[in-house]
């Protein structure tokens, strides 16, 4: 299989043990993918919080492709969601979600903007 040289080099990635979340919960996070300067995939199971109740675990992808002079984000999440729990997550759950991304989104977006450049490599 040959593939071009600008195509991203697809590797297994470390695992990483667990994600605390701002509620002080947590759930155990596995990298599944990385195409490095692109993005990556990654897998969530294990929660402590409400999450628990509703989904066995989640695969959540990140990609990251120039845009101008800055970058398009695209984040992206796929619930396995439990027994007779897919319409709590398609329905109320899903608004919640979505604001919940935006927020976080913005948040990280700011993080970055406002981190020395000599820190993110530029």
């Amino acid at each position: 299989m040959s593939r071009s040289p600008s195509s991203p080099v697809q590797r297994p990635a470390p695992p990483t043990p667990t994600s605390w979340f701002t509620d002080g919960s947590k759930a155990d996070e596995r990298l599944t993918e990385i195409a490095e300067g692109h993005g990556f995939a990654h897998e969530l199971s294990g929660f402590t919080n409400v999450l628990a109740k509703l989904t066995s675990g989640v695969r959540g992808e990140w990609s990251f492709l120039p845009d101008g002079t800055g970058t398009s984000i695209r984040w992206t999440y796929d619930f396995r969601p439990l027994p007779g729990r897919r319409w709590i997550l398609a329905g109320p759950f899903k608004q919640l979600w979505i604001r919940y991304m935006r927020a976080a989104l913005t948040r990280m977006v700011t993080v970055v903007q406002e981190t020395p450049k000599d820190i993110m490599g530029e």
